[in-house]
């Protein structure tokens, strides 16, 4: 785990309405709107986290089988990533 990279959000406005969190990108005028299991791992990215530590989250708040949440939290990161809104240490 310790070459685990570890995952942070980036200090973007975001708001939770009913339980799914809308994050602005101002510099890119853009709207992202996540579901519940995301905005739940977008709360658990308030903080450094690697994905290990995120699938356990995820596992311990949801119904979930550990390699079906270990492939949705990769791929969410992997996303997260790719529009820049998270940093990876």
């Amino acid at each position: 785990m310790a070459d685990e990279p570890r995952f942070r959000r980036r200090g973007l406005p975001f708001q939770e309405i009913q339980g799914q969190a809308v994050v602005v990108v101002p510099a890119r005028r853009e709207l992202h709107e996540f579901d519940e299991t995301a905005t739940f791992l977008w709360s658990a990215l308030a903080k450094e986290s690697t994905v290990p530590e995120l699938v356990a989250a995820l596992c311990g708040e949801f119904e979930v089988d550990e390699a079906t949440a270990e492939q949705d939290v990769r791929g969410f990161v992997a996303t997260l990533e790719e529009k820049e809104l998270v940093t990876r240490r």
